[in-house]
């Protein structure tokens, strides 16, 4: 037999083996306490230090303070009625947007990723500024940039928004990073901009800009610019982690944040990893609603509450509620294959199973989001002229409440 014969035959049986049947329930297991208790965080003095320069910045009249039905009112792009498959079931009766029919759609300059909305930020009204409210996060090409986009999900009129960092009391600039994932809770956001980093925006604080030159900050002509935005929203605090040290998937202490999202059952947020294969962990960290921070310990830290080990492949979204959490990954039955498959959701107990709900996904599903005044579940994905953005029942899917 031939040797690329032979190495074919092999890795074909070891694919059968590590790849777990469709719909079957895999084991979605508790990490214990100590290794949990190893992942903190910490804000330093961010805040403060933010809130000083942001405070400086605002003196000046181009910047005045703008919020959040501005941003709304003078929306600039129009999405459109759900315009592509979804794949999902169609019991569920999933309802959405596309983006608009130009560089939003049809380009990979910039690419959604995460995905939070007014129902997140107030979860009893499920509104923000009297509207209903979906927010974005996208990357720009080498994760040079990441922007937000603010959609009324009535209307669909939407604007795009640069994330910048406060360098001085009178100067920013851009934030980069992947945008991995977003939370909307009150008036702030907390951007994952890349893995082992949450930045921390307040929506209170939009700034009108010059839109007239691409570069980022203060220029030469006396004006702030936004990389050719009419909008800057600044940077007012970060969490990262404590040692100093970037990320590592599925392995020591500092957990990659790929995706975020809020649980309002418990008042926590839920990260977790993406690994090509399973075994990304799922953690939880405390989070105060009345103060809008991670709640922190006796040694100034955010020590994560509990965490898990994913048997979902290649995960892209995680949330939960009463302890049910979803996913959204790799169908079982295309683990191992090319990418650019349609996505699974996926449902289970933490510290128990884990299973590939009914149907499937949009074609690289990335973000979720439970918005409890209506039950809605919210979900993104990136795919190049096949992104949407849609919501289905949360009972419905997961036949829990």
């Amino acid at each position: 037999m031939r040797r690329g014969l032979l190495t074919g035959l092999v890795a074909a049986v070891l694919l059968a083996v590590v790849t777990p049947a469709a719909n079957a329930a895999a084991a979605f297991p508790r990490l214990n306490a100590a290794t949990v208790d190893g992942f903190r965080l910490t804000a330093g003095e961010t805040f403060e230090n933010y809130g000083a320069r942001i405070a400086e910045l605002e003196k000046q009249a181009q910047l005045k303070p703008r919020g959040m039905a501005e941003i709304l009112s003078t929306a600039n792009r129009k999405a459109r009625p759900l315009c592509h498959p979804t794949h999902l079931a169609a019991a569920l009766n999933p309802a959405g947007f596309c983006w608009e029919d130009a560089n939003d759609e049809k380009t990979n300059d910039w690419v959604p990723q995460g995905v939070t909305g007014s129902g997140d930020a107030n979860p009893e009204t499920g509104t923000v500024a009297g509207k209903r409210v979906v927010a974005a996060t996208w990357h720009a090409r080498e994760d040079a940039m990441v922007r937000l986009s603010f959609v009324d999900a009535s209307g669909l009129g939407y604007r795009h928004v640069l994330l910048v960092e406060p360098t001085s009391g009178t100067d920013f600039q851009v934030v980069t990073g992947h945008g991995h994932g977003m939370i909307w809770s009150g008036n702030l956001l907390y951007v994952a901009t890349s893995g082992g980093v949450i930045r921390v925006f307040d929506t209170t604080h939009f700034w009108k800009v010059d839109d007239s030159a691409g570069n980022v900050g203060l220029g030469g002509d006396g004006k702030y610019h936004a990389a050719f935005y009419d909008y800057a929203l600044p940077q007012v605090g970060a969490y990262w982690y404590a040692d100093g040290k970037g990320c590592t998937t599925a392995s020591g202490t500092n957990p990659c944040l790929s995706t975020l999202s809020l649980d309002h059952s418990d008042s926590s947020f839920v990260s977790a990893e993406h690994a090509a294969g399973s075994g990304g962990r799922v953690v939880r960290w405390p989070f105060d609603r009345a103060t809008g921070k991670l709640v922190t310990g006796s040694d100034g830290l955010v020590h994560a509450k509990e965490g898990f080990s994913s048997p979902v492949w290649g995960v892209q979204g995680a949330v939960s509620r009463n302890g049910y959490f979803v996913l959204t990954g790799v169908c079982p039955e295309n683990a191992g294959k090319p990418v650019d498959l349609p996505s699974c959701l996926h449902g289970g107990v933490g510290g128990e199973s884990m299973s590939r709900l009914s149907g499937q996904a949009p074609v690289n599903s990335q973000n979720l989001s439970y918005w409890p005044k209506t039950g809605e579940l919210w979900l993104i994905n990136e795919q190049l002229r096949e992104r949407v953005t849609v919501h289905v029942p949360w009972t419905k899917l997961t036949g829990r409440p």
